[in-house]
């Protein structure tokens, strides 16, 4: 099992920010490295099994809601076994709200196996997907 997590403060209160990123769908609309996707099948919005679909450099990658507690300002999603050579790919994008800050705690993480031969450039492309979101938020946000 390998995996990888990245967190961030943003400069914002909580509600400002997770309607901007509590949207699984609204992904490529704030990340700088996706682009918008496509729904995937008849669910939309933030319905548990809704599928999301990016096409980007030749690729097409399709991913699943499996878990999403707006209260709790959390999101929990998927990809098929073998996409970018990982199994058991799930991963969780979740917001916490600072209150004496008036900020976020934005954190972003995954857990997959990988064949050896495949870890370290997967698991950097994954951490590198997670490092410039929160980073475009911060810069969105002013932090």
């Amino acid at each position: 099992m390998a995996g990888t997590n990245v967190s961030t403060v943003v400069q914002a209160p909580a509600e400002q920010v997770w309607a901007l990123i509590g949207d699984f769908h609204g992904l490529g609309t704030w990340h700088p490295g996706l682009p918008p996707s496509r729904p995937g099948n008849e669910l939309r919005g933030n319905a548990i099994g809704s599928v999301r679909v990016f096409e980007f450099n030749g690729v097409v990658l399709r991913e699943t809601l499996l878990a999403y507690d707006a209260e709790r300002r959390s999101q929990t999603y998927g990809f098929p076994d073998g996409t970018f050579a990982l199994d058991g790919y799930r991963a969780t994008l979740s917001l916490t709200p600072v209150t004496e800050l008036g900020a976020s705690f934005v954190e972003w993480g995954a857990v997959f196996d990988v064949d050896a031969a495949h870890r370290e450039e997967s698991t950097a492309l994954v951490h590198g997907v997670f490092t410039a979101g929160p980073a475009a938020l911060r810069e969105r946000f002013g932090s």
